[in-house]
């Protein structure tokens, strides 16, 4: 009989041992499952932040000078993110941005916004600066990369009628 009682108490502590570590387990996957929602969550924050500054600019009626401004926020994105494995770096191209100050360019040619900003732009005169960035421009197309980024924006020079 004291055998038996003796096989239920360890029968028993076993039984506690065995829902003790259940629950550790348990509550382990509950955190481990909401550390990671929180990290999904956090990604999608991140990626919607990163393009809000982009689509921003998505619009029928965008100005020379914003246009300025873009491809500085592109330049200092791409430095930014340029060395994170899987980025791919932003590229915005304009038509009719050179026909503004040169004539003689085509009025479809694409130029590279970064490029022009980042160089040609600092070359131009006052009156030259000044027209472009009174122009207008509308947004044709954006692009999104695997990753879901912005990847690509085109825009074409819009003549407005005051």
């Amino acid at each position: 009989m004291e055998n038996a009682s003796r096989a239920l108490i360890i029968a028993g502590g076993m039984l506690i041992a065995m829902l003790i570590v259940g629950l550790l387990v348990f509550g382990y996957t509950q955190i481990r499952t909401s550390q990671q929602a929180q990290a999904d969550e956090e990604e999608v924050q991140q990626l919607a932040d990163f393009n809000q500054r982009f689509e921003a600019y998505n619009r029928t009626t965008v100005r020379g000078y914003q246009l300025v401004s873009l491809g500085n926020l592109v330049y200092d994105t791409n430095i930014r993110y340029g060395d994170y494995q899987g980025y791919e770096d932003v590229v915005v191209e304009v038509a009719g941005l050179t026909n503004i100050y040169d004539s003689s360019s085509s009025p479809n040619e694409q130029v590279n916004l970064v490029d022009f900003v980042q160089g040609t732009y600092d070359g131009l005169n006052s009156n030259q600066k000044n027209a472009v960035k009174q122009a207008y421009f509308q947004c044709d197309d954006v692009e999104y990369g695997a990753s879901g980024r912005v990847t690509h924006m085109i825009f074409s020079k819009v003549n407005v009628v005051n």
